[in-house]
């Protein structure tokens, strides 16, 4: 059974640090090991990051679902200037998709009016030791 947890921050990069500690609470209930929590963290810290650049206001909401062996992050803020956005939906030149495209299995984004919505999925690793 899936469990929900969300998180509505002010955006602040300081508060990140919120979203990075319900990431790893929550990728150990979904049994994920050391390593695989702290990609997780890394990686919802480049989705904030990613979310506040260039706003000095407003919040950012990150839902957690999450259940055996997998998670899924989605982070919704307003657009305050949508010519930000880069070609590849994230703000920059590209380097969050690439940091993303390590830590995590599939990740995205998707505008609709003034809102942005990005998204993240990482399955834990199956170990046969």
């Amino acid at each position: 059974m899936a469990d929900e947890v969300e998180l509505s921050l002010p955006v602040e990069a300081g508060l990140v640090v919120l979203a990075r500690l319900t990431a790893a609470t929550v990728a150990s209930r979904a049994g994920f090991d050391v390593e695989e929590i702290e990609d997780l963290r890394l990686a919802v810290d480049e989705l904030c990051l990613a979310a506040i650049r260039g706003r000095a206001d407003g919040r950012i909401d990150l839902r957690f679902n999450h259940d055996r062996g997998w998670v899924e992050v989605s982070c919704r803020h307003r657009a305050v200037r949508i010519a930000e956005v880069g070609a590849d939906g994230y703000y920059g030149t590209g380097l969050s998709t690439l940091i993303l495209d390590v830590l995590v299995d599939e990740h995205g984004v998707h505008q609709s009016g003034g809102l942005r919505d990005a998204w993240l999925r990482k399955r834990r690793t199956i170990r046969l030791d």
